[in-house]
């Protein structure tokens, strides 16, 4: 008579290897909150979370550099509102020294003003920067990369300034002449300035719904990247528990076979 059958060690043994391989992974995924560990978890589903990942981490670059564009755009706006500011305050200036009741020494006095004024301007030319970097100096085209992939950028051009601060130092209020010169000038000098402000805030505009597009696919790439990999806990827990249930069968199975056999053997001995 044969007492142990090899055939049901054997199958307790597998069963119990599954058992403990199942516990094993729900406790990994339990710890790692991840579903997919490696890529024998899921191939596909790694290699799209992998894309996924990748496309996320570029749009949070894609959205610095968004924001850095609109600092950059504001540090220039404000820069040449106060070259506006200095214009029309060199407008209302030249506007008075035009009238004939104003003296030869109120003229002077008014021109000594709007030299304040035009350093003032030359400071703004020379000195604003961003990151280092001189807006106004010389013209340029600035690209700004604002995507996760290759050429989607968006440009700003800005000019030199140059030609709108030379024409605000040739101003010279000491003869009604001059003048009347500088009001023609300090108007098309303003309006120069306002046209290049309108378009750093149409530019402005424009990052504001680039960034909100970014941020919101950002968002919904998480989402979906998350759905892939991460670790559902509620199953993962009814996992674990469950293979912890039938280990501790297993296990009870397993030592009630090796008592049986041993009350067997006794009663033929």
């Amino acid at each position: 008579m044969k007492i142990n059958s090899s055939n049901t060690t054997t199958s307790l043994n597998t069963s119990f290897s599954k058992v403990k391989e199942q516990q094993e992974e729900s406790m990994k995924r339990l710890v790692t909150g991840l579903k997919i560990n490696s890529a024998k978890d899921d191939a596909a589903g790694l290699q799209i979370a992998n894309r996924l990942g990748s496309q996320s981490s570029g749009i949070q670059v894609a959205m610095r550099n968004a924001s850095d564009a609109y600092s950059l755009a504001s540090v220039a706006e404000g820069a040449l509102s106060g070259i506006n500011d200095a214009a029309m305050r060199i407008n209302e200036l030249s506007l008075r020294a035009a009238n004939a009741s104003v003296s030869a020494a109120d003229r002077d006095a008014i021109q000594q003003e709007i030299l304040q004024l035009q350093d003032q301007v030359g400071d703004i030319q020379s000195n604003t920067t961003f990151a280092g970097q001189s807006i106004f100096t010389q013209s340029s085209n600035s690209q700004f990369q604002v995507g996760p992939n290759a050429n989607t950028t968006i440009g700003l051009s800005f000019s030199s300034l140059d030609e709108q601060v030379d024409a605000l130092n040739a101003i010279d209020v000491t003869t009604v002449a001059g003048a009347q010169a500088a009001i023609t000038s300090t108007q098309e000098i303003n309006e120069s300035i306002g046209s290049m402000r309108g378009n750093i805030g149409a530019f402005q505009n424009r990052i504001e719904s680039t960034i909100s597009n970014l941020a919101n696919t950002y968002e919904q790439t998480e989402a979906a990247k998350s759905r892939i990999e991460d670790t559902d806990f509620a199953k993962a827990s009814a996992d674990n528990v469950q293979a912890s249930i039938l280990g501790q069968v297993n296990t009870a199975i397993q030592s009630q076979a090796n008592v049986s056999q041993g009350m067997a053997l006794n009663l033929l001995n």
